[in-house]
């Protein structure tokens, strides 16, 4: 009965969602069209993607805001390059808009060979042939080849090829293709990559398109036990030894280096770089044993002048004790510290002066909290620390939805929102007092919650229902937004679909 009451509340309390919210009329679907991707830049309208199962292809809809009906659609015709059994849902890709064109940047992938292809689509929905930015093929002794790319800050793609020799090397050329030129701007070979090198990670450029990199040295120190899909597992256990920043700068023939303030480290969970105004700034999340022994977490920021011969800050912050205590408990290894828990830099935000930075555990098909901090850029203090609830467990198979276990980070204001799938059972919980094995996990989409977190300035968490699938069904998608005042939410029913938009302004 109380269950009942539950759904019966929340039902209610979405018919009064969407009386305050826009949402389209019903559309004509197939199981086989998922979509798999959402960008909502402009005020009149947005961008879905989606994975034609049916014509295996990948599709792009230009749908107007309000009413969602289809202004322009694009199908990439990727078949045309990619085998017939290839598996887009599988599609390593990048997605943007720039301009008001929209880039979508995709890996084909051989037994000896990788390609990096490029289509730009136009307002009018017409798509570009195919653009070959850069390839890469196995050569005699070259054990392993990777394409790795990214979006710089003047939304040009990044391209860093490598060639692994045996175990002992790693040779990399490293590409920045112009997307207004559409040409290559630059190529640069980095030196040879080995245990005495160290190995290249965090690339990024700045405004003048400056290369920078972070050298890490590292090594096994130990194996751990760890169970995975129900199978104990020996895992390597690294030790990181130095850290070191370089920049390859385009008015200089050689590369400057700087050695960061932190090393021996017992795990690094994430680096990354920020290049702007003049600027470099090494953030780091890490775990490091004290002078007792003990193993603790800790945030870090380092600022150099762009030439790396100044420091300008170097700041180290622990993770405070509520999230500590919070994360201290057994999971899947032999070991309950905060420190034993492992993070993958999921997204950030540079907004109005601080650097909104978001990490997410994951393993296999759980995918559980994330964890959040705040930067204040000019001094490297952090304003707050958070952990956002999750906790989904969802397997293929399961739902014809890949993605409904991604959080949908956005910036509304000044301040970080969230939306994700949550079990209803979680309805009434404190948002800002997180106990993982307390928090009822969610399985899949039906009579689950669509709920959205909003931190405020102080740290603080608020939490509000926004929606509980029943006849239609809310589905989380990787999300871009640029400083919209809305929110574009994608609703499911089988045969039939539609779209819901709901004003972030009305909303708190």
């Amino acid at each position: 009965m109380f269950r009942l009451a539950i759904i019966t509340f929340l039902v209610t309390y979405c018919v009064s969602f969407f009386s305050q919210t826009v949402y389209s009329r019903d559309f004509e679907t197939r199981k086989k069209n998922v979509p798999i991707s959402i960008i909502n830049n402009n005020p009149g309208y947005f961008f879905l993607l989606r994975y034609n199962k049916a014509a295996h292809d990948i599709t792009l809809e230009r749908r107007a805001k309000p009413s969602a009906e289809i202004l322009s659609f694009t199908p990439l015709k990727l078949d045309s390059v990619n085998a017939d059994w290839f598996d887009y849902e599988k599609l390593d890709h990048l997605f943007f808009e720039h301009n008001y064109q929209v880039y979508f940047l995709f890996e084909r992938v051989l037994n000896s060979k990788k390609t990096l292809y490029l289509k730009i689509i136009d307002t009018l929905g017409k798509a570009s042939s195919f653009i070959e930015l850069a390839t890469i093929e196995k050569e005699k002794g070259v054990t392993r080849v990777d394409l790795e790319y990214k979006r710089t800050q003047n939304n040009n793609i990044l391209i860093i090829a490598s060639q692994t020799y045996g175990n002992f090397a790693v040779k990399k050329l490293v590409l920045l293709f112009d997307v207004e030129k559409r040409k290559i701007a630059w190529k640069k070979k980095l030196p040879i990559e080995n245990d005495a090198t160290g190995y290249s990670i965090a690339f990024e450029c700045n405004e003048s398109n400056d290369l920078f990199c972070v050298f890490v040295k590292a090594h096994i120190a130990s194996f751990k036990r760890k169970y995975i899909n129900h199978a104990q597992m020996a895992v390597p256990v690294m030790f990181f030894d130095s850290l070191v920043i370089a920049g390859f700068l385009n008015n200089s023939s050689f590369a400057v280096r700087r050695d960061l303030a932190i090393s021996n480290l017992t795990a690094l969970n994430s680096i990354r770089l920020s290049v702007i105004n003049n600027v470099v700034t090494a953030s780091a999340h890490f775990a490091k044993q004290d002078n007792s022994g003990e193993e603790n977490v800790y945030f870090f920021n380092q600022m150099f002048n762009i030439a790396l011969s100044e420091e300008i800050y170097s700041v180290i912050t622990p993770l405070n004790e509520p999230i500590k205590e919070s994360l201290t408990f057994y999971d899947g290894t032999d070991y309950k510290n905060a420190s034993s828990k492992e993070y993958d830099h999921f997204r950030n935000f540079n907004v109005n002066g601080f650097d909104h930075q978001v990490s997410e555990r994951v393993e296999d098909y759980y995918f559980k909290e994330l964890l959040v901090w705040k930067n204040e850029t000019k001094t490297g203090k952090i304003a707050y620390q958070k952990i956002i609830p999750r906790k989904i467990y969802s397997f293929q198979g399961r739902t014809r939805f890949k993605h409904i276990a991604k959080a949908m980070p956005f910036m509304y204001g000044d301040k970080l929102h969230f939306i994700l799938l949550e079990a209803p059972e979680n309805f009434k919980k404190d948002a800002n007092s997180f106990n993982f094995h307390r928090f009822k996990k969610e399985t899949n989409l039906a009579r689950s919650n669509l709920v959205m977190y909003k931190l405020n300035n102080d740290g603080s968490l608020e939490k509000k229902l926004i929606y509980h699938n029943a006849i239609f069904d809310a589905v989380p998608m990787p999300y871009q937004s640029n400083k919209q005042d809305d929110v574009i939410l994608y609703l499911d029913g089988g045969k039939r679909e539609k779209f819901a938009i709901l004003k972030l302004d009305q909303f708190w």
